[in-house]
């Protein structure tokens, strides 16, 4: 089965365009300090998790995510406290808590591109590169969204 053209149009360009985003915004040198590192293996499983089976099947596929959201949730909160112990980081309660917040949102914003790709061509790799692209869009919003919230 051959995706649409649409799809497979979306597929390509999701995942340049959010690279393109993350390079500009300087997200590359963000993501260098360890309290991103939470964000960045997410990402990473997220994208491996989409490649697997269970992204086919709803039910348990939201499963999942909503564990890896909150297991997400707990390592970047958990990060942040350790950083916050050093005061030359100056994080807050409220960064602590926007930290955490926004790892829950990464990995459920991949699962709904996951399935969302899975719906439009079903076992198809378009389902990874919208998951990869919503990735890296949020990692990219994310040092701007801790600054709204600092």
């Amino acid at each position: 089965m051959r995706p649409e053209p649409a799809a497979l149009a979306a597929g390509l360009t999701a995942p340049i365009v959010t690279v393109w985003l993350f390079w500009r915004e300087g997200g590359w040198d963000t993501y260098r300090t360890p309290i991103f590192w939470p964000f960045l293996f997410a990402a990473g499983m997220m994208v491996m998790f989409s490649t697997s089976p269970i992204a086919a099947d709803p039910r348990p596929w939201r499963g999942l995510v909503a564990r890896a959201a909150l297991a997400t949730s707990a390592v970047a909160a958990a990060a942040a406290a350790l950083a916050a112990r050093n005061p030359i980081n100056d994080i807050h309660a409220r960064d602590i808590a926007g930290l955490a917040i926004l790892a829950g949102l990464l990995v459920a914003a991949a699962g709904v591109a996951t399935e969302l790709g899975e719906r439009v061509s079903p076992g198809a790799w378009i389902k990874t590169a919208w998951c990869l692209a919503t990735c890296l869009l949020a990692m990219a919003l994310t040092p701007r969204l801790l600054l709204l919230i600092h």
